[in-house]
Parts: C-alpha cells; sequence; structure tokens
C-alpha cells in the first residue's frame, strides 16, 4: 500500500512540473521563395510567467522541413529544443474562402426557404379558389352575369397563380443547382482542410515573468518560381524593353495572405556535395564515348515562326503612367545566387495557380535586321538582335513578345546557351518576298563508271517592296557527307559565307528601297550507284 501511494505522489509531482503547452498565435510576414521550396518566416509574441513551457505554433503544413526549422526572438527566456509534429485530432482553421462559401450556402438556402413557402401560398389559395367554385344551387338558376364575372374571374385569377407558381419553381431550380456547386466546392476545400495539421514545439525555459517576441523560420516543399519575360520593341531605331518576370506558385497548405516575397535563384533542394572524380578505366571491345557538356552551339532565343495573333493595345488618357512593381524591388548579390526582395505585399494561395510578380525592368540595346531561310520558310523575319543581356543574370523563362504595341507571338529565352547576342523575332515581314526556284540547266543526274552523280543548282530571288532600305541575312545549305564513298562537291558561286562543318551558306546584304537581288547555291553528290542517296 505504501509502495503505491509512493508511486502516486511521484506521479503527481511529475506532472506538476511537466511543461505546460501554451499556443502562440503567429503570422506570416516574410517569404522566401526559391526555384524549388521556400523558407516561411512567422512572427508571434506573448507573456510569459517564469517556469518551462512548450510553446505550441499550431495551424502549420505537415511538409516542414524539419532540418531547417530556426527560432530566434527576444525575452527573459532560453530555448531548450525544437521540434516539428503532426497533430491529426485537430483540423486546419477555416479559410477566407470557406467562410465566404459558407455565408453564400446560408443566404441561397434562405432564399430557396422564402421561395417554397411563397409557393405554398400560392397553392393554398388555389385550392380555396377551387374549391368555393360552386354558383348558385340546386334549387336556383345560375344568372348568366354572375356566371360569366366569376368564369373571368377564375382564368384571370387561376392562370396569375399558376404563372407565378412555375416561375418559383424555376427560380427554385436554378437556386438549387449553385447550391449544389457550393457544397461540391465546400466538400473539396472541407476535405482539405479536415487534414492532419504540421506543429512546431519550442520548449523554453522562462528565468522571469515577461513579454516574449518568436521569430520563426522553415523550409516547405511544394512551390517555386520560374522566370518569364515580356520583350518589347517600340520600332526599329530604340533599345529593346525586357520585363522580368516571375511565376510564383505553391500548394503547401497554406496561404500566404499580404506577405513581401524575395524571390531566390538558390535551390536547396539540390545536392551541395562537391563532385569528386573516379578513375577512368579502359578495356578491351568496349567503346567509351565521352561527351564535352561545355560545349554549347550558338542558339537563336526565338523559334523561327512566331505567331500572328495579334492583341488589342488600351491607350490611357491619364496624367501619369500607371506604376511598376520593379519600383519596389532591391537585387541583392549573394556568392552563389541572387535574390530580388519585393516590398509590396502579396497574396499567393495554396493552389498551385501562377501569380505573376513583376521584378525587373531591363533596356537592353539592340540592332535589327531580317532574317530567312527560303528552303524552310516562305517568309522573312524581323529580328532585334540583342546585346548587353549578359550583365543581368537572367534565367531561362518564355517570353511575349511585342512590337509596336502588337503582341506577335510567344518565344523562349535560354541565356545558357546563347552567345554574346540574344536574336528575338518579332514577326513576318510579308513586304519582302522571297522565291527559291531550282535551276534546272544546271541540275543533273548522271552514271559515271560505278557511280552516280546528282548535281542540283537553287536560285533564290529576294525583293525589297518596303519604302526604305533594309539589311537582310538569307541562309541555305549544302548535303554533309557521313561516309567515305559519299563525296559533297560545293560548287556555290555567289559571294556567300561558308561553312564546310554543318554545311550551310550564309549571305548578308543590303537592299534599297524595292530593289531585288539573285543568289544562288550549286552543289553535287557523287555515290555509288548501287546505293541510294536522296538529294534534293
Amino acid at each position: 500500500m505504501k509502495i503505491l501511494m509512493s508511486l502516486f505522489l511521484t506521479m503527481a509531482v511529475l506532472c506538476a512540473v511537466a511543461d505546460e503547452e501554451k499556443p502562440l498565435t503567429t503570422k506570416i510576414n516574410n517569404v522566401t521563395v526559391f526555384l524549388s521550396g521556400a523558407q516561411i518566416e512567422r512572427t508571434g509574441s506573448m507573456y510569459l510567467t517564469s517556469g518551462n513551457y512548450d510553446i505550441v505554433i499550431e495551424d502549420l503544413p505537415t511538409t516542414i522541413n524539419s532540418n531547417t526549422i530556426q527560432v530566434t526572438g527576444k525575452g527573459n527566456l532560453t530555448v531548450l529544443s525544437v521540434e516539428n509534429r503532426i497533430n491529426y485530432l485537430k483540423s486546419q482553421k477555416k479559410t477566407k474562402e470557406v467562410i465566404t462559401l459558407e455565408d453564400s450556402l446560408k443566404l441561397m438556402q434562405k432564399q430557396i426557404a422564402y421561395q417554397q413557402a411563397l409557393l405554398q401560398v400560392y397553392r393554398e389559395e388555389e385550392a380555396m379558389i377551387l374549391a368555393n367554385k360552386l354558383i348558385g344551387g340546386a334549387d336556383n338558376g345560375v344568372d348568366i352575369a354572375a356566371l360569366k364575372a366569376n368564369a373571368d374571374f377564375y382564368r384571370i385569377r387561376l392562370t396569375d397563380l399558376k404563372t407565378k407558381q412555375l416561375d418559383i419553381s424555376y427560380k427554385v431550380a436554378d437556386m438549387q443547382l449553385t447550391v449544389n456547386r457550393l457544397n461540391q466546392q465546400l466538400s473539396e476545400l472541407n476535405a482539405k482542410r479536415n487534414q492532419p495539421t504540421g506543429e512546431i514545439v519550442v520548449r523554453v525555459h522562462v528565468t522571469s515573468a515577461g513579454q516574449a517576441s518568436f521569430n520563426v523560420k522553415y523550409n516547405v516543399a511544394n512551390a517555386g518560381w520560374t522566370a518569364m519575360y515580356d520583350i518589347r520593341a517600340i520600332d526599329v531605331n530604340n533599345p529593346v524593353s525586357l520585363n522580368f518576370k516571375a511565376g510564383v506558385y505553391q500548394n503547401t497548405g497554406e496561404n500566404w495572405d499580404n506577405v513581401k516575397l524575395t524571390l531566390s535563384t538558390a535551390n536547396p533542394n539540390q545536392s551541395n556535395a562537391k563532385p569528386i572524380l573516379s578513375p577512368w578505366y579502359l578495356y578491351y571491345n568496349n567503346y567509351y564515348n565521352t561527351v564535352n557538356a561545355g560545349s554549347r552551339n550558338k542558339a537563336s532565343a526565338v523559334a523561327p515562326t512566331v505567331a500572328m495573333d495579334n492583341e488589342e493595345v488600351l491607350a490611357y488618357e491619364t496624367e501619369k503612367d500607371f506604376g511598376s512593381a520593379v519600383e519596389y524591388t532591391t537585387v541583392v548579390e549573394y556568392p552563389i545566387n541572387f535574390e530580388y526582395t519585393i516590398d509590396l505585399p502579396y497574396d499567393v494561395n495554396s493552389n498551385g495557380k501562377v501569380r505573376i510578380v513583376e521584378v525587373q525592368k531591363y533596356e537592353l540595346d539592340a540592332t535589327y535586321e531580317y532574317f530567312a531561310v527560303p528552303k524552310v520558310d516562305p517568309d522573312a523575319f524581323l529580328l532585334a538582335r540583342v546585346t548587353g543581356w549578359e550583365k543581368f543574370n537572367l534565367l531561362p523563362g518564355e517570353s511575349n513578345i511585342f512590337f509596336m504595341g502588337t503582341y506577335v507571338g510567344k518565344s523562349y529565352i535560354n541565356p545558357l546557351s546563347a552567345m554574346d547576342t540574344l536574336d528575338v523575332s518579332l514577326g513576318r515581314d510579308k513586304a519582302i518576298s522571297l522565291k527559291r526556284e531550282m535551276i534546272k540547266d544546271f541540275t543533273s543526274d548522271q552514271f559515271i563508271g560505278t557511280n552516280r552523280r546528282i548535281t542540283k543548282g537553287w536560285e533564290m530571288t529576294i525583293k525589297n517592296n518596303k519604302s526604305k532600305e533594309i539589311e537582310i541575312v538569307i541562309e541555305d545549305q549544302f548535303p554533309i557527307s557521313s561516309n567515305k564513298e559519299i563525296v559533297i562537291e560545293h560548287v556555290e558561286d555567289s559571294e556567300g559565307i561558308v561553312n564546310e562543318t554543318i554545311g550551310k551558306v550564309s549571305w548578308r546584304f543590303k537592299l534599297k528601297p524595292y530593289e531585288s537581288k539573285k543568289i544562288v547555291i550549286k552543289y553535287s553528290v557523287k555515290f555509288p550507284k548501287e546505293q541510294t542517296v536522296i538529294v534534293y
């Protein structure tokens, strides 16, 4: 008995000195969004008396990376430990969207109840009229005037009642559809809300009573941002405007309401371990194909075909142009990454949808020229050859192209593969005509001994139908042999720049208004006559 009493007292003492849990209300102030993932910063404060406490920060995502939790602050306390846990018993708080939907549902249900009550009144009135429609009696005759008056009354009133009942039925049916949609949306949102929530428990020892402020940081997955661009050219005499934007998205389980965003080019999910070279052994009968990852071909920043969907540009008669978020962006360069801090509040909901954020705006020097490959496309494209872009540390991303205030299409900028010049296509110019025709007198197909020789000649005619001089680059090609038995002879007799390695010929020249020019490319292919080679 004494032993049991002693155990009971010991447990009572342990319970008395156990840390008391205190929920801490916090708010998201800042979010640093990485290329993959995000760091959330929450702040909160509370009054604490001396003793040991478990400060619980509730309603957090369950995907918190426990290795990234940081707790700092001010107050008369010492942080003993920090841990992350999942609460399966407590559901998440109702979001503004859920509260709004519930209010809308209650209002719609109230309106349906009112309409149904009104419908019941009309039905009872109809039943009363029908129950009292007997005119005269068994022994009395029917007065014709009274009969006509009653008939008119019944017809008019019953028609009115039936019409009103139909109107109410239609209204109730439409309202019920809205109620069903609201219920479906609420069911989806509540299913997410009823998921378990994450919690951070900060165990502290408070030396003396006072106010304590907490700053908590943690990393979550299911978030990130991608680079996006708007490239605008006013005309061929001005620089190009490059608007750098970010598409921010997140599906972390908590909304980011009215927060300051920082966009980081870092990716904490990538491995930070330095690479190690292992010995490279060669063996008989094995073939190793090494790829020079450092070599890159000059790639155009824009696909050669550009959509020509026009988009109306609205002009606003105001005293001052609209402001831009780029005016509130601060760029900080760190040894291994860049950060763009935006001093404006943003809302980013946890739904995976992209929120566009303005980051920076650059003015870039550009030269303008026309470019055409008649073999591939019969149109000439106006190119803006942009320089100076490399100093802005751009990221790969999709771009919208605007020329003279009109949307001309989409493209993709890949600064990692471009050289010192970034080519941006501004669209097709139908005022420049191109024609590529076979030279029949030069084209032949002959058998010489054991070989077959195919000769091709092409003439291209370029005409400037514009009222001003243009500069244009034309490209064509001749085949390249992949077998020593296939012999290529290039017989190009126009003044073009030849690249034997890739079999490309390019011409650059100017055309005066309404001037035309002809250029020629010729080549022959010799190969064993028993083989088949397609030459065109």
